[in-house]
């Protein structure tokens, strides 16, 4: 059975369901290395030619969706709007986030994706077009609920969303020596950003250690002493495409993790064959946990990463819960 034709509506939590909302738009010029300026110079004259109200901010700086968000969330004019993301998986975090400390936080959201990754459209049935991704947008008549990440950190007294997932380990180290690698930018304008990512992937293999991981989930704790992919997640994909978890759903109101164990480097090849084909999930050395609540702690040092951003080096103690939000769109495949 389809799941998005009985994923339910968001209808009854102040949303209204709405035929013609005001357009409030952010837009990440830089997001994909400049491909969200131009997806918005490229989009912009439809909103003219179909005579759309609308209102475009432009973000300016790091973190500066989230205060335009909040800005939208808390002076909103119009009661039926829509809020429209045109960037990366990263400016789409940033915007739920601001929007969620406001007092709309379950205005519409919508997301045209710019970004090197867009592992959210992928996950969430939302065309790579920008024309057509809009297009999805437009023929909508009322919003879509949707999952979020839902996570704190209890040593660090800090929470927030995720639209994708947030790692542990081996894909967080990828993440972050992969935003310091200086053939990055230049990759990413030619459109092979992927080449960066790939080569950071061998680069991390060989020099990241294992590390012990507690895992809590559904009332029951587990111990895993040589963790070294540690991946909750919102939907299937992360790193650009890649299907870590063919199960999971962002439409089930829960939240998939899995824990990859520190492997010899034959065995490690035979897995990632295993993921490319989706059979992985099946093997002794990954564990896969799925739940409303899961919690994860780490003792030693090691680095995170949210929605392909960097969360930095520490000992981890996170608290996941599963969150829902509406978007504005119609599912491809609904």
């Amino acid at each position: 059975m389809n799941a998005w034709a009985t994923r339910p509506i968001i209808g009854n939590e102040g949303i209204n369901l709405m035929t013609e909302p005001f357009f409030y738009i952010i837009v990440n010029p830089v997001a994909g290395s400049g491909n969200g300026a131009k997806t918005w110079q490229q989009i912009q004259p439809i909103f003219e030619q179909r005579h759309l109200d609308y209102q475009v901010k432009v973000s300016q700086y790091a973190g500066h969706t989230i205060e335009l968000a909040k800005q939208i969330g808390n002076f909103a004019t119009h009661d039926q709007a829509v809020l429209i993301v045109v960037g990366g998986d990263g400016t789409l975090n940033q915007a739920l986030t601001g929007l969620r400390a406001t007092k709309t936080p379950l205005m519409p959201l919508a997301y045209v994706p710019t970004g090197s990754g867009n592992d959210f459209a992928r996950g969430t049935d939302i065309n790579q077009d920008p024309l057509k991704a809009l297009e999805q947008i437009l023929s909508a008549t009322q919003p879509v609920s949707i999952d979020v990440g839902q996570y704190s950190e209890t040593t660090h007294h800090h929470a927030g969303y995720f639209v994708n997932n947030i790692g542990i380990g081996f894909d967080a180290a990828v993440v972050a020596s992969t935003n310091h690698s200086k053939a990055k930018q230049w990759l990413n304008r030619v459109h092979l950003g992927n080449l960066a990512y790939g080569f950071n992937v061998l680069k991390v293999l060989f020099k990241r250690k294992p590390f012990a991981l507690t895992v809590n989930v559904d009332g029951q704790q587990i111990m895993i002493p040589d963790a070294f992919l540690v991946t909750t997640t919102n939907h299937p994909y992360f790193g650009g495409g890649v299907k870590i978890l063919p199960a999971a759903s962002p439409t089930d109101g829960k939240l998939d993790l899995i824990v990859v164990e520190h492997t010899n480097l034959i065995t490690f090849v035979f897995l990632a064959i295993q993921l490319l084909r989706g059979q992985h999930t099946k093997y002794a050395k990954v564990h896969h946990f799925q739940s409303k609540h899961i919690q994860l702690m780490t003792n030693s040092l090691e680095y995170g990463q949210m929605d392909g951003e960097e969360m930095g080096t520490r000992a981890f103690a996170l608290d996941f819960k599963v969150s829902q939000h509406p978007f504005w769109y119609i599912p491809e495949n609904k």
